[in-house]
Parts: C-alpha cells; sequence; structure tokens
C-alpha cells in the first residue's frame, strides 16, 4: 500500500523572528545592565498568534541571561501587590486586550515603574500602535542615574512633536518605552538603562496615568454591517495584499493557529507573521470572540469564509487541504477524508461532526462549495449533518452561525436545485504529476461543459501560438461575427492548455476601465504593490511579466477588444509570454496573426442540439439547425431552450419560422443575425408569458454592460417604480430567485452562484433592446439607471468602497446614466467622477467629468447645481494635470453662476471660492488667493461650523496660501488644528488627513525646521505607502517633498535617489508638464548640483525653467525662480555673467510682484548678490547682502537657514572689502548658529568651514 511508505513532509511555518542574531546581541547587552529579567507575557486572545515568537523571544532571553535568571510570568495572574522578582522588566503585548484600559494595568506600571527599568515589546510595527490601548506617544528621556527605574526618567517633550489631539505634558508623568520586536529598539532601551546624566534620547512611551486614556476602540458592528463582501473590502483597504492573499489561504484550511502556520509557509514562505496576525486578529474578517461550544483559534464571520474562497482558484484550494492533511497526518481523519474527497468525493465516508470537530465540519462545507460542481452533493450532505448537530442539542448554536444547505442561508437561497456539472478536468489534485498546480488563473468564465467541436480551430490556434517567438510577444487574434463562439473557444484553449502555462489571465477587453482594473488584479495576484491603483500599475505589472524571472510562460486572452485604439496601448511588447484576443473588428489584421471563426459545421450544429435533446432525430436536428444557420450562440440557446421548455419538434421549428419573418418584416438594424435574435425570443416569448417579472428583470439587464451584474443591485432599490411584475420582485427575496431561476432555466443568462452575478451576452442585449418601444425603452433603461444609483456605496474617497465601484464602472459608462434625469443617479455619476479623483486616475475623472458637464449643461442648464458640481470637478483635476486657463475659467463662471442662484453663503458656494483662490495661486497672484480662502473660511465657519468637511476644506486651501506668502507660523497653527479636526471628522488614514499633514510638514521645512519636518515626512511617507499604491498622487507628492527634506537635512544621497525615482514616476503616470512633475524635475536638478552634475543640473534646470514657462507663464514666482536656480548652476560653471542675468530679470519681476521682504525675493537676492561677489562687484554684493539680511532676520527670523545663509555670505563680502574682523566675528556667530540649527554634520557646515559661499534654491511647493 502506498499509504505504508512515509509521504512528504509538510512545509515549515515562517520564520517568527526576524533577526535572531540581532536579538541575542540585544538581549545580551541588556543583560550586562541587570543580572536577571522578568518577561511578562500577555496570553489574551489576539495574543495567540505571536506566542511562537514570544517563545523564541523567551529561548535569546534565557541564552543571554541565563535560563534560571529569566522569570515568566503571565500578564493576566499578576496582582495588585506583586512586585518583578528581577532587575529588569519586558512586558510583551499587542496592546489590544482590555486589561490596557483598565486601571489595574496602570496600577501595574507605576508600581513597577517604580522599582525597575520597564518596557513594553509591541509584536506590531510602531505604525500600528495608534490603533491599540496603548497610546504612543513622542518625548525625549534622560535617565537620573544608570538601570534608574521608569519614576527615574525625566520626560521633556518637543512642542513641534506634539499632536495636536494630545494635551501638553503637566508635571512629572511616569512612561514606560514602547518597543518594536526588533535588535534595534532592544539595543535602544539597552542603552537608557545603562545611561545616565546629560545624554537625551529620543523615545516612543506610554505615559501611565491613574485613570488610563488610550485610544478608544470602535464601537460593536451594528448587526448586519459585515456583508462579506464588504467585510473583505474593508480588510483590503486596511491590511496588505499579501494578508489579503494569505487570508484566502486561511480560509480553506480550519481554524487551528499550528496547522495554519504551515498553510503559510507553504503557501506563501515570504510572508511574515504579521501578515497572518492581519488576517486572524482582523475585526473586519472574524468574530469579535469564539463560543465555548467551538473548538477553534479564531471564527470567520458569516459569509467571509466562502468570500475569500472565491478569490482563490480551485488549485490553490486543493493545494491547501493537502498540506492540511500533511501536517496533521493521522491525528485529524476528517483532514485526510477532505484530501480523498477531492479525488473521489462520493466513496469517501462521513466522519461524525461532534464537539472537536464541528469547527471542522464548517471548513469542509466550505471548500467543498467553492470547489462547485462533483463536490455540491458531499457539500450537502456535510452541511446536513452540521445542521443535525446544532439541532440535537450536542452544542448550542452561537450567534451568527452561518446557514447551511435546506436552510434559509444566502448560500442556496439563489438555486438549491442548481444543475452539478462535471469539475474541470485538468484541475490538478494532489498526487497528480502536472505542472498546472502552480499556475496563476485569473478571472476565467466557467467551461462550457456543453462545448462540442471545434477541434480543427483550436488545434490551429496552439499551432499559432507555438510558432512565435519566445521574446516577441505577437497578439493572435479571433475575430468574427457576433455569436460564433470567439470567447468560448479562448476560454477552451485556455482550460485544455492550463499546464502549459505559469499564468493564464483573462482580461475584458471593451473599456479602458476594465482593461485596467484587470491588470491591477494580475498584479495583486504576483504580490506587485498595485493596491487600488491605475497608469503605471500596468507598466509595473508588464515589467514584472517581461522579465520572466517567476511567470516564464504565461497567457493573456484580451477578450472582446473591438477598438483597436483603446486596447493597443495595454498590450505588452516584450517577454516570453503570449496574448489572444478574440475581437469582431478586422482591423486586428493590419496587426497580428489572425485566426477568422466561423460557424459551426452541420454535424456540431447536431450534435449539441442532441446532447441536451437526445429525442431529436438526426433529420429534426439538421433542420434546426439550417433554420438558426449554424450560428453557435443560437444553436446553443436552442439545445438549452428545448431542453427546458418540454416542447416538441414541430412546434419549435413552427415558433422558430414564425419569428424570423416577423423579425426580417422588422428590418431591424441589429448588429446580429436573424437566426440569433428568432432563437432567443422564442425563449424570451415564453419566459414573458411564465414569468413577466423575469423577462423584466433581464430586459432591466440589458441595459448595463455585458460584464457580470452584482446580485446585490437588484436588491438595494430605493423602491422607485420600473414595471409592476419587477417591482413586487425585486421587494421579495423568494420571488427574485425564482425569477433567476426561470432565467437560468432557459439559459438566457450565466448566473455565477459563487460570485452572486447575473451576465448577459452581449448580443442578447442588443436583441432585447431592439425588440422594446421607446417608451418600454427608456422606462427599463431608467429602470437599470434606479437599481446602480441604489447600488452607489457613496463617500467615493473611502478605499473600501473602492472595489464597489470598480464593479459599477462599466455599467455607469453603458448605462447612459449621463443622461438620466434622476438625481440619485447623476449623485452616483458624480461620485464615480469623484472615485476616479481618489482612486488616484486624474485623466479618467477629467474625461468623465468633462462629458457629464457638456451633456448636463444641455440637459439640465448652467446652473443647476449638480451641473456645477460636475464642473468644479472637472476644473479641479484640470488644474492638477495643468490645464490651468480652462481650470480657472469654469471656476469663476460656476463661482459667478452661484451667487447668483443659490447666495453667498451655501456650502457649493464656499466651495468655489477655495477653488477661485487656488486659480489664483496659480496665476501667482498670491494675496488675492490668500484673502479669498480667508473670506471662505471665515463664512465656512459661521454658515457650517468648525468641523464641516466643507470648513476643514477651505482651511487647508489658506494653509496653502499662507505657505505661498511666507505667513509659516500662522500656517502652521492652522495645519495643526486642520489635522485635529480632520483625524476627529474623517480619521488618520483619509486621503484629505494626510494632505494636511504634508501640509504641517511642509509649514516645518519653510519656517526652518529641517530636521523635525524630515522626521515627519519620513513618518508620513511610511503611512502613505501603508494606505495607497505607490503611484497615487498623493504619495508622490510626500515623496517628492521627502526628498527636500532630506536633502535639506543633510542627506544628499537618499535625497538623490528618491528625487529621481519620483520625478521618473510623476513623468511615466502624467506628462513632464504636469505641475508636480515639473516640480520634482526642479528639485532633482538641485539634487544633480549638490553632487556636483553641473551640466546635467543645467540641462535640467534650463527644461524646468522652460516648462514652467510653458505652463504657468514667464512671469509666474515659479517660472521666475526656476531661472534663479538654473543661475546657481551657470555660475559654479564660471558663467557668472549669465547667472547674474537671470538673477537680476527675476530679483526685479519677484520683487515687482511679491515685494522686497517675500521669501522667493529675498533668496533670490542672496543669489544675486553672489553672483556680484563672482563679478569681483564685491561693495555692491555687501550692500544687497546686508539689506537681503535685516530683511531676513525680520520676515523670517535670526536662525532661519535662508537668513544664516545671507549672513555666511555677508560675511565674506565684508572680508572681501578688508573689514577682516567683523567678517571673522560675524563668521563664527554664523558657523555657530549653523551647528545648533542644522546639526554639526551637515554638508552646508562642510561648505562654510571651507568658506564656500552659500546658495539658496527653492523647492516649489504646492500651488
Amino acid at each position: 500500500m502506498s499509504d505504508e511508505r512515509p509521504g512528504p513532509r509538510p512545509p515549515s511555518p515562517v520564520p517568527q523572528l526576524t533577526d535572531p542574531g540581532g536579538l541575542l546581541t540585544a538581549l545580551r547587552g541588556l543583560a550586562r545592565h541587570g543580572p536577571r529579567l522578568s518577561l511578562v507575557v500577555d496570553e489574551c486572545r489576539t495574543m495567540r498568534v505571536w506566542q511562537p515568537a514570544v517563545r523564541e523571544l523567551h529561548g535569546l532571553a534565557a541564552q543571554a541571561f541565563g535560563g534560571e535568571h529569566v522569570h515568566r510570568v503571565q500578564l493576566q495572574t499578576i496582582e495588585d501587590g506583586d512586585r518583578p522578582e528581577a532587575e529588569l522588566a519586558v512586558i510583551v503585548t499587542d496592546g489590544l486586550d482590555e486589561i490596557w484600559r483598565q486601571p489595574f494595568a496602570h496600577r501595574l506600571l507605576s508600581r513597577w515603574g517604580g522599582l525597575v527599568p520597564v518596557a513594553i515589546v509591541n509584536p506590531y510595527p510602531q505604525g500600528r500602535w495608534s490603533r491599540t490601548h496603548l497610546a504612543p506617544r513622542p518625548v525625549r528621556l534622560t535617565a537620573r542615574h544608570p538601570r534608574a527605574p521608569n519614576t527615574g526618567l525625566h520626560v521633556a517633550e518637543d512642542e513641534r512633536w506634539r499632536s495636536p489631539l494630545h494635551e501638553p505634558l503637566t508635571g512629572s508623568p511616569l512612561a514606560v518605552p514602547l518597543l518594536e520586536l526588533d535588535p534595534r529598539w532592544l539595543g535602544w532601551w539597552a542603552t537608557l538603562v545603562g545611561r545616565a546624566g546629560e545624554a537625551v534620547l529620543d523615545a516612543t512611551v506610554l505615559l501611565v496615568a491613574e485613570e488610563p486614556s488610550g485610544t478608544e476602540p470602535p464601537a460593536p458592528p451594528v448587526a448586519g454591517v459585515w456583508e462579506p463582501a464588504r467585510a473583505v473590502a474593508v480588510f483590503r483597504g486596511t491590511a496588505s495584499e499579501r494578508a489579503l492573499r494569505l487570508a484566502s489561504y486561511v480560509a480553506a484550511a480550519p481554524p487551528d493557529l499550528a496547522a495554519v502556520r504551515v498553510v503559510q509557509g507553504g503557501m506563501m514562505p515570504a510572508s511574515t507573521p504579521l501578515d497572518l496576525a492581519d488576517v486572524v486578529v482582523s475585526d473586519a474578517l472574524m468574530e469579535p470572540g469564539t463560543p465555548a461550544a467551538y473548538r477553534g483559534d479564531f471564527r470567520f464571520r458569516p459569509g467571509v469564509r466562502e468570500a475569500l474562497l472565491a478569490r482563490t482558484t480551485r488549485v490553490e484550494t486543493a493545494r491547501v487541504v493537502e498540506i492540511v492533511a500533511r501536517h496533521y497526518g493521522d491525528r485529524r481523519p476528517e483532514a485526510q477524508s477532505l484530501l480523498r474527497a477531492l479525488e473521489k468525493p462520493e466513496t469517501v465516508r462521513d466522519t461524525p461532526v461532534t464537539l472537536e470537530t464541528v469547527a471542522f465540519a464548517e471548513t469542509e462545507v466550505a471548500v467543498l462549495r467553492a470547489l462547485s460542481g462533483p463536490y455540491l452533493v458531499r457539500a450537502r450532505q456535510r452541511a446536513r449533518a452540521l445542521d443535525n448537530f446544532h439541532r440535537s442539542g450536542s452544542a448550542a448554536t452561537p450567534a451568527g452561525t452561518r446557514t447551511h444547505a435546506g436552510s434559509s442561508g444566502t448560500m442556496s437561497n439563489l438555486s438549491p436545485d442548481r444543475p452539478v456539472q462535471p469539475i474541470d478536468q485538468s484541475l490538478t489534485m494532489p498526487g497528480e504529476q502536472t505542472a498546472a498546480g502552480n499556475t496563476v488563473w485569473g478571472s476565467l468564465p466557467p467551461r462550457n461543459g456543453d462545448f462540442i467541436g471545434r477541434n480543427q480551430l483550436l488545434e490551429a490556434l496552439e499551432r499559432r501560438l507555438r510558432a512565435e517567438h519566445v521574446t516577441a510577444v505577437l497578439p493572435q487574434a479571433l475575430h468574427g461575427l457576433g455569436g460564433v463562439g470567439k470567447s468560448q473557444i479562448a476560454v477552451e484553449y485556455a482550460y485544455r492548455h492550463r499546464d502549459e502555462y505559469d499564468i493564464v489571465w483573462w482580461i475584458p477587453a471593451e473599456q479602458p476601465a476594465q482593461i485596467l482594473r484587470a491588470i491591477l488584479a494580475l498584479g495583486e495576484k504576483l504580490g506587485l504593490e498595485v493596491e487600488g491603483e491605475a497608469s503605471t500599475a500596468v507598466v509595473d505589472v508588464w515589467n514584472a511579466l517581461q522579465t520572466g524571472a517567476s511567470y516564464p510562460k504565461w497567457l493573456l486572452i484580451f477578450d472582446n477588444a473591438e477598438t483597436v485604439d483603446t486596447v493597443q496601448p495595454y498590450l505588452p511588447r516584450e517577454g516570453s509570454g503570449k496574448v489572444l484576443i478574440t475581437s469582431r473588428n478586422e482591423r486586428w489584421t493590419d496587426l497580428a496573426q489572425t485566426l477568422e471563426i466561423d460557424v459551426f459545421s452541420r454535424a456540431e450544429s447536431v450534435e449539441l442540439l442532441r446532447k441536451r435533446n437526445p429525442q431529436l432525430t438526426p433529420e429534426e436536428a439538421d433542420r434546426i439547425a439550417e433554420v438558426l444557420e449554424d450560428l453557435p450562440l443560437a444553436v446553443g440557446q436552442a439545445s438549452a431552450w428545448l431542453s427546458a421548455a418540454g416542447i416538441g419538434f414541430e412546434e419549435y421549428l413552427r415558433l422558430l419560422l414564425e419569428k424570423r419573418e416577423q423579425l426580417a418584416e422588422r428590418a431591424t438594424a441589429g448588429d446580429y443575425d436573424l437566426a440569433v435574435a428568432a432563437a432567443w425570443t422564442v425563449a424570451l416569448d415564453r419566459l414573458g408569458v411564465e414569468s413577466p417579472a423575469a423577462l423584466q428583470l433581464l430586459q432591466v439587464c440589458a441595459f448595463f454592460a455585458p460584464e457580470p451584474i452584482a446580485r446585490e443591485l437588484f436588491v438595494a432599490s430605493r423602491n422607485s417604480p420600473i414595471a409592476p411584475e419587477l417591482d413586487a420582485t425585486l421587494q421579495n427575496p423568494s420571488r427574485l430567485n425564482r425569477a433567476l431561476r426561470q432565467i437560468q432555466r432557459y439559459g438566457l443568462a450565466r448566473i455565477d452562484h459563487r460570485d452572486q452575478t447575473v451576465q448577459l451576452h452581449r448580443l442578447v442585449r442588443t436583441v432585447m433592446v431592439d425588440q422594446l418601444s421607446q417608451e418600454v425603452r427608456g422606462r427599463l433603461e431608467h429602470g437599470a439607471h434606479v437599481l446602480l444609483a441604489g447600488g452607489n456605496p457613496g463617500n467615493p474617497s473611502s478605499a473600501a468602497h473602492w472595489p464597489r465601484y470598480h464593479a459599477l464602472l462599466p455599467h455607469v459608462e453603458a448605462s447612459n446614466t449621463v443622461a438620466c434625469e434622476d438625481a440619485w443617479t447623476r449623485q452616483l455619476v458624480l461620485d464615480v467622477i469623484g472615485f476616479y479623483y481618489w482612486w488616484g486616475d486624474q485623466a479618467s475623472c477629467r474625461d468623465l467629468a468633462r462629458r457629464v458637464v457638456t451633456g448636463w449643461r444641455t440637459m439640465l442648464g448652467p446652473d443647476d447645481l449638480q451641473t456645477l458640481k460636475a464642473a468644479r470637478w472637472l476644473a479641479y483635476v484640470q488644474r492638477l494635470l495643468g490645464e490651468f486657463a480652462e481650470a480657472a475659467q469654469i471656476n469663476e463662471d460656476c463661482l459667478a453662476r452661484l451667487r447668483a442662484t443659490v447666495g453667498e453663503d451655501e456650502e457649493d458656494t464656499l466651495d468655489a471660492m477655495s477653488l477661485v483662490a487656488a486659480d489664483l495661486r496659480a496665476k501667482g497672484d498670491f494675496e488675492a488667493a490668500r484673502t479669498l480662502d480667508r473670506t471662505a473660511l471665515d463664512r465656512c465657519r459661521d454658515v457650517l461650523g468648525d468641523d464641516d468637511p466643507f470648513t476643514l476644506k477651505a482651511a487647508h486651501s489658506l494653509a496653502v496660501s499662507l505657505r505661498l506668502t511666507g505667513e509659516y507660523e500662522e500656517a502652521l497653527r492652522l495645519d495643526r488644528e486642520t489635522f485635529r479636526r480632520r483625524v476627529e471628522v474623517l480619521g488618520e488614514d483619509h486621503l484629505e488627513t494626510l494632505m494636511t499633514r504634508t501640509g504641517l510638514a511642509l509649514d516645518l521645512r519653510e519656517r526652518g525646521d529641517y530636521l523635525d519636518a524630515h522626521t515627519n515626512l519620513e513618518g508620513l511617507y511610511d503611512e502613505c505607502l501603508r494606505h495607497l499604491d505607490p503611484d497615487h498622487p498623493q504619495v508622490l507628492a510626500v515623496a517628492r517633498n521627502l526628498a527636500v527634506a532630506r536633502r535639506r537635512a543633510g542627506d544628499q544621497e537618499g535625497a538623490r535617489k528618491l528625487a529621481e525615482e519620483t520625478m521618473t514616476r510623476l513623468r511615466q503616470r502624467f506628462t513632464a508638464l504636469q505641475p508636480e512633475a515639473i516640480a520634482a524635475a526642479i528639485d532633482y536638478a538641485v539634487d544633480l548640483r549638490e553632487s556636483d552634475n553641473l551640466e546635467a543640473a543645467r540641462e535640467l534646470s534650463e527644461a524646468t525653467a522652460n516648462d514652467y514657462g510653458r505652463t504657468l507663464g514667464p512671469d509666474h514666482p515659479y517660472t521666475l525662480y526656476a531661472r534663479t536656480n538654473l543661475a546657481i548652476v551657470l555660475r559654479l560653471q564660471g558663467d557668472a555673467a549669465g547667472a547674474h542675468a537671470h538673477d537680476e530679470a527675476a530679483y526685479r519681476r519677484l520683487a515687482e510682484r511679491l515685494g522686497e521682504d517675500h521669501v522667493l525675493t529675498l533668496t533670490c537676492a542672496t543669489n544675486l548678490a553672489s553672483d556680484l561677489a563672482e563679478l569681483g562687484e564685491h561693495r555692491r554684493a555687501y550692500e544687497l547682502d546686508a539689506t537681503t539680511l535685516r530683511l531676513s532676520r525680520e520676515r523670517l527670523g535670526a536662525d532661519h537657514p535662508s537668513t544664516l545663509a545671507c549672513a555666511l555670505n555677508l560675511s565674506f563680502d565684508l572680508a572681501a572689502l578688508g573689514r577682516a574682523a567683523e567678517a571673522d566675528r560675524l563668521y563664527e556667530e554664523v558657523l555657530a548658529a549653523m551647528r545648533r540649527v542644522l546639526g554639526s554634520d551637515h554638508p552646508a557646515i562642510d561648505a562654510a568651514v571651507a568658506r564656500v559661499r552659500a546658495n539658496c534654491d527653492v523647492d516649489p511647493m504646492p500651488l
């Protein structure tokens, strides 16, 4: 027996500690300051996932301190009055348990912190701590003596670090350092424990209070709020893509952490313990607790396991089952039973459902249902066993327990008696020797169980794909009339040859948004950082494929690629894979080798008709095929309908001929054959008699795109009347299920029970719409709009809603929602515009907004509020893309119309005022923008209140204007207040909150706090990357400013690398003339200059000056200052005269436009003085520097780096004029101040010591 031989070993779990050697070194350093260690371990429910890491940490501590000198104690067993048993104490906790919100925990920390040094180690990274009950606080600590207890630490706080949410420190609080489980953090604590006196260390701490004041946890969810798809979307919006993939694999495993860790090691060996913790501790995915009658380490919320399994391939699910079975061996017979069931489900004996096995049985039912096909029979059997177990009283059914087959659960509502389809025979099961087990398989339609014939076509297609050179991707196009089976042939080819490819991916290609979404999904599947993003993600995915490292053989299928110009930009140009295209457009013959698909042969038609209808004689089938002209779509429909309708050959033939004659008399102009129309109309007529509601539902679906329609749209309508029978059906779940079963029975739509979607063939849509009268057509099209509007999740700025908007996009475009007169539908259109913006696809946002504005100005009038809202969106995104003139014209028109129609104090008017202010900034009129922004904010506060989102937008806009007028202190105060309120109103990770955090960092930078600005931007950049794709416009904006902050803080190499990368990404995503792209190029030119690459710096500086001139105008302050940056390079290259010409012209215009004491004017004056000095005009240089220094001290302060640069240069002017004593005295004062402000190791100090004149470059701030 093969079972007697030892099987393959199960995979090993992923490493629990990333650097155990480093941790051991850090612990040994800690042991030098205390011979014994108390290791306090929080053993709450959420810490179970970290138990292996804690065990390894304990083992390392035993090595460092000696086993007998490490005293491990469970946090939950400590009582008031207990004292630490060692000289040092470390508490390991994730801070999620309620104990940290109770006075006991703070009493414990106060008591122990008064006796020994105590630190808290959190296995989560620092960025997560604010979501726990351990509220982190950045402070500075000084130890009064070595091994000082926490009461012996002096705590100070830099005002610039304090969050707007925190009150200033008072008294002498007790601070407990918060540490990551990382060598660097533990090494830092060892330094603190061993130091004393003057050493001041930056720290993140928990401030201990008598009454805990940690972050409040989220309120318990309202019943029903965690609908499965939404729960997964919420998780996807907060977790990494790796964690999302891992969750899909965990869903196929029993709720046993030991088994799940092995699954993680086998399926995702590059993942981390943090990824697993994100899954099993997720509030979105998991029940908050498990009842006593449930033997499992975690429990998915109802329906979530099924939603996650739907994201995996059946091969992946089978692989998880195999790993679990190998892990358990003979210890869990039910694991072996499930594995055997995958091979022969009908032969495996059931294992009894008991308290010990109920959790595994739930997993088994979900897995079998996900695999579908022949596994559904066993799934129903196991579901009944579960129901019997719960009904028997063997265990109380926990609240929220999912229902199973035979009950009213959603899994059986749609079609409890749906036919069992044979499982794909190419599905790789454990033990099969094929490469398909590792195939990345994405979004292919189900295999057609009735596929027949076409062997010659499939063989020809295979020969053509094989003939191509491996380094060139030349698409093979299948083109032909509608209904000849192009897509079916592509699907069948993919299933037959899946074991020959590493990736097989289906890409709906009718609309750009669909293509983009499919490519993004592929990138996510490959583990690329493309979460929720557009544009350059396509380049990233194609680059990954073209390298061929992990997936050298791939097949991409672009289905229904009707518009060549739309699809061609998305085709990969290189690599060792293949591209297959289906299309009716013969233009592909000019671009690719093509294979024309024709109708069935007569023999194939007869075979398909008789496959479902064996009662037909060959002659009868031949006659039907003749009438249907052998069109595969028509023949397939006839076969399905005859099988379901139960009528004879003669009656069906009569109906077909009558219908053909009627349709021919109408002479419809539809893009389909009469045979297709006849076959489908016969079925539709019968459906209308048997179930008018089902026909009406199908007719409404005809106005959607030929893509999957979420079933939830049918149950989320606003009770707006569409048609009487349909209205009643949409309000009754049982009637809706019956209607869908009727549609499926006659084969009129593809109903996917796994994804809960309905999909119509595009030709069927056309047939149905063509046969409707204008009045009925308008009513049903409006019905489609109503259903779509009912599915609008709202709040498109929330990443959690982005998957739902992606699903709505093709239908919003196809159903002509722009022309709908319903206000709710138009709100959906506005939200889709907003979604495009928040998602980061600014070009699509602009294009849709432009179409909407054009249509609504005619339909609703230019003064309609929704028209004006769309117009403001258009102008806003046009300004972001650098289309300043048109944006300003639209905004001015909107503001004038709003003032005339709704008045000055409506929120739309106030919003328009802020947009006009932004246009004024783009024109260079900073003071006028500030004045208008201040007016808008004052009115918002009066009318809407301080916390209204419109008020906060107005406050943010005013801060932008204040920075541009050089009023940095006021901007900083305002941004701090706005940030605090946005956190409260929108949340910390909302895009608008992140924008204000960016503004705060810019305030710090521009007022001269370079080091603090750098620290803030590094943290903000990490935070943005946790929530957004690296190519999201907000991430790129933060990256650009971080590169500047690195340079100004002295990290020239880090600045140059990030600046180059950011400039490249911006140019790829947009164009070189997009405002942020120009700004990034200016920044990078400065980095090139600082690295002495002067020629490249000059070329780029010249280009950016010209680019600003083209987009903003020659007299815009940014254009003028781009010339001064260029002048610095020219002077360093020896062209002092050319530099002087640029600087003098720029200085004169800046002084005229902004004033002599504006920051841009002052920094330009500093550079102009250096030009004069280089030309030997030292007296003029001295006079200009002296004036500039006086104005800089008044405007910026004596210690601002720009002021110090001017003062340094003035000392050199004095020396050149022979005033050595004055020069030396001023030089020493400036050098000391620079060291104090910038730090002794800043490159500017080295230049000053070398007596090199300082240059003042400007890095553009957002307009």
